[in-house]
Formats: C-alpha cells, structure tokens, sequence
C-alpha cells in the first residue's frame, strides 16, 4: 500500500527505510542502500527527460541522508535519572 502512495517508489521506499531506522547498528546500511538509489537515480536524471518535481526531490532527499549520517545518537535518560 505505502509504494502505491509514493510518486517514486523506485528511490522514495529506501529513502523511507533509512529515515525510519531506530536501530543505530542497521542505520548505515539502510543509508548506504538510499544513497545507491538516490545516486542513480539522480545520473538517470541527467541523460533523460526529467520533470523538477522529481529533481527537486532527489536533491532534498540526498541532504537529508547527509544530515542523517551525521546525526549521532541520542541517549535517553530514564526518569529515575530525570528526577535527581
């Protein structure tokens, strides 16, 4: 059902996997398989007829995978710590 909503399912479902990873340990490989799409897709772009609808969502997309990878995790304090 989620790819018949996406305008790009072919890049936008490993773009969405990597963006909705928890696990720190399985977030770089979901980032790289992205990337790979994003990065090819982004090649095809220049040789063929391409719209801006798309274009303009590759290039956001790439970014936000640049900002992603260089997000470090986030330690979450229990609440027993909250109250000290």
């Amino acid at each position: 059902m989620l790819d018949e909503q996406m305008k790009y399912p072919k890049w936008q479902k490993p773009y969405l996997a990597a963006l909705m990873e928890v696990k720190q340990e399985q977030l770089s490989a979901k980032i790289a398989v992205a990337e790979a799409a994003i990065s090819q897709r982004a090649r095809e772009l220049r040789t063929n007829d391409w719209d801006i609808d798309e274009h303009l969502a590759v290039r956001d997309a790439a970014f936000n995978l640049h900002v992603l990878k260089g997000q470090q995790p986030i330690e979450v304090s229990s609440r027993r710590d909250l109250k000290s």
